[in-house]
């Protein structure tokens, strides 16, 4: 299981404060990580993003941000 970066959202001893990013640079990928993570660890965890070539979508609890938007994180 491999994820690209974790964020801490609010204070590390809070629940549902740390958020997954993965980075994709393709068009055509997979999640299976971030999925995998998200289901072992669901309660500590804020919003998980995606940062993709696409557009913005929110899909399944997961945020896919275009890569220019990362700033907005």
């Amino acid at each position: 299981m491999e994820i690209d970066f974790l964020i801490a959202k609010s204070k590390i001893s809070n629940r549902h404060n740390i958020s997954p990013i993965e980075v994709k640079s393709s068009k055509n990928y997979t999640i299976s990580s971030l999925q995998k993570f998200k289901a072992k660890y669901d309660e500590q965890l804020h919003v998980p993003y995606v940062l993709h070539t696409g557009d913005l979508k929110e899909e399944d609890g997961i945020l896919y941000l275009p890569v220019y938007m990362t700033m907005l994180l």
